[in-house]
């Protein structure tokens, strides 16, 4: 099923926040399209890469797009593994 586009500064649900690079020549709504491999950071994962998305098929400047569920996995401040997910995206009328 086909989901909304995330991009630079979206959250996911620990809070965390989407920092890029991105697909800096996409664009949705002004920011650049969140891809695979994407740095996430925020409170709860410091050291967050998007590991997995359904968009498998669309891609940016070679790699896959993230969107609404994509997997984020990375690291906490005390060194415990961490998964989380691609939660806000505020690009509804931007699917793929």
């Amino acid at each position: 099923m086909p989901t909304p586009t995330a991009t630079i500064a979206n959250l996911t649900a620990t809070g965390d926040v989407i920092i890029g690079p991105g697909a800096l020549t996409t664009m949705v709504k002004g920011l650049p399209v969140a891809c695979m491999g994407d740095a996430v950071a925020g409170p709860l994962c410091i050291a967050g890469v998007i590991t997995m998305t359904t968009a498998i098929n669309k891609l940016a400047k070679g790699r896959p797009t993230a969107n609404i569920g994509s997997l984020v996995t990375g690291v906490s401040m005390l060194g415990f593994p961490v998964s989380t997910a691609v939660l806000v995206c505020p690009n509804v009328n931007v699917i793929v």
